[in-house]
């Protein structure tokens, strides 16, 4: 009989043993990736305590929007607890982005960004009127609003 030298009995080695040693082939996964803060974005909290998510999270969507922010020289986003009430708490988010000719506003008279009680959803609304104010703008300097952008943003 020919034996393999690659073969074990099973006696010899426990379940255990084998969970051990991961295979060489399985490859770990890598970490997610962070986003880089913009230097010239002040986000503020208003009613509400400063938090690293939220503010990673804006951070996110000036990325999304790349090519549409690219140009910004200085911005602003408050995020701001409207109810004091914790069980009522909604939250609305106001932006302004300088932009090289003139500044893109988004505040919370803009149809598509009201008070929500999740702040994430919030923080979307306003980026995502926020696109469309910034293409917009991007029209009106006769430059055409980038088509990479998947229109989900």
């Amino acid at each position: 009989m020919g034996q393999h030298s690659d073969l074990v009995d099973p006696v010899e080695r426990t379940p255990l043993e084998d969970l051990a040693t991961p295979p060489a082939e399985i490859e770990l996964p890598t970490p997610a990736r962070q986003v880089a803060p913009r230097a010239n974005c002040q986000i503020a909290f208003v009613g509400t305590a400063a938090s690293e998510p939220p503010r990673a999270e804006v951070h996110a969507w000036l990325a999304k929007l790349g090519p549409l922010t690219a140009p910004m020289t200085e911005g602003r986003v408050v995020i701001e607890a409207v109810d004091e009430d914790h069980k009522e708490r909604r939250y609305r988010v106001r932006m302004d982005l300088t932009m090289p000719h003139g500044v893109v506003t988004v505040g919370h008279d803009h149809p598509n960004n009201g008070a929500h009680e999740d702040i994430y959803v919030a923080i979307r609304n306003a980026f995502r009127a926020g696109r469309r104010e910034l293409e917009a703008y991007s029209l009106s300097r006769g430059a055409p609003a980038p088509v990479e952008l998947p229109s989900s943003i």
